[in-house]
């Protein structure tokens, strides 16, 4: 059943294009300021060719059909926003100075200026993992990579990460962090701890739902003369 659930929220997600009210804003400062620009149709397509959970990675690609307007997008706009939905760009993001990629991340804005993603787990770890699977050639690099794309993490980009490093400024979502969100005596904190194995502790479907029966996850700033807001 949750099997399901998840890869239908997926279907909801994957392509389409958003004729609603679009726009962007071009910096962190500008997201947490609440200045957006308008946009036209946008063309949102996914890479995913399974089922990732919930949103993939940097895994859309958002066009508008004007040449100079997507390359600014690609490259410089900081994040999108149409109707209910919330993108943000992975060009600039890092963590632990590894670069997180080209494309768009679906995101959600958790707390005041939050952004909360999930992303393809990075680090130092798995960058040496990888360097070890490319040691073995073609076929070993390809099995780590493979097993790598497997693994997801939940990242956040706060006012601190942000303005910290700009080859580190994003966080992996942590115990730290959980219990900074949850406070070490609530019930959700305990429903989050009991999972006893680190690893699968901070996997997207440990972690996701919980946060959202906190009633962190919170409704999209509204811009000027916006109308639209985050379910």
């Amino acid at each position: 059943m949750k099997k399901k659930l998840i890869n239908y929220i997926f279907f909801l997600l994957v392509s389409y294009n958003a004729s609603a009210q679009c726009r962007f804003c071009r910096t962190y400062e500008d997201f947490k300021e609440n200045k957006w620009e308008m946009l036209d149709t946008i063309y949102c397509k996914t890479h995913t060719k399974g089922h990732k959970f919930l949103w993939g990675g940097s895994d859309f690609s958002i066009t508008t059909g004007d040449k100079a307007t997507d390359k600014m997008l690609k490259k410089e706009a900081f994040a999108i926003k149409q109707g209910n939905k919330l993108f943000v760009n992975c060009q600039n993001l890092a963590h632990q100075k590894i670069l997180f990629g080209k494309g768009y991340a679906k995101a959600m804005t958790l707390g005041q200026d939050t952004l909360f993603f999930i992303y393809t787990k990075i680090g130092k770890a798995e960058q040496e993992q990888m360097m070890a699977g490319a040691a073995l050639g073609p076929l070993g690099g390809g099995i780590v990579g493979g097993a790598q794309a497997l693994q997801q993490a939940c990242y956040l980009i706060t006012t601190d990460s942000y303005n910290r490093d700009p080859k580190n400024n994003v966080i992996m979502i942590g115990d730290k962090e959980m219990k900074k969100f949850l406070g070490v005596t609530s019930d959700l904190y305990g429903e989050y701890i009991s999972e006893y194995d680190p690893e699968k502790r901070l996997k997207p479907e440990h972690i996701y739902p919980i946060l959202k029966k906190a009633g962190l996850f919170k409704n999209i700033k509204q811009g000027k003369n916006a109308s639209e807001n985050q379910e």
